[in-house]
């Protein structure tokens, strides 16, 4: 069972969290403004993320994409991160979503 102070902490980071999402800042500026570590962040981040996934009652999907013409494909992530991958490698696209959801995603 957890303490109380765990829910605090907790509820404390689901807040800011949410407050980041709104900001409309990088993850560096946001942390800057409230005054926590980049990787203090991110390991909030992960276990809220773990926590909803365990209730989430539909996973996320990807829609399938077709690449026509152009020399990348650009995937932005809501960190702000852009990433720009070679249209002739597919492959990485699946590999990143992979990492950011944490699934494996068909081809």
């Amino acid at each position: 069972m957890a303490r109380q102070g765990d829910r605090r902490k907790l509820a404390e980071w689901r807040q800011r969290l949410q407050r980041f999402e709104k900001s409309g800042l990088t993850v560096a500026g946001f942390c800057a403004r409230e005054r926590v570590s980049v990787p203090t962040f991110w390991y909030w981040r992960r276990k809220q993320n773990g926590a909803a996934s365990v209730s989430r009652a539909t996973p996320a999907v990807f829609s399938p994409v077709e690449v026509v013409g152009g020399r990348s494909v650009s995937l932005r992530l809501p960190s702000g991160a852009v990433l720009d991958i070679p249209e002739d490698r597919p492959d990485l696209v699946r590999v990143v979503i992979e990492a950011a959801t944490g699934t494996a995603q068909p081809c």
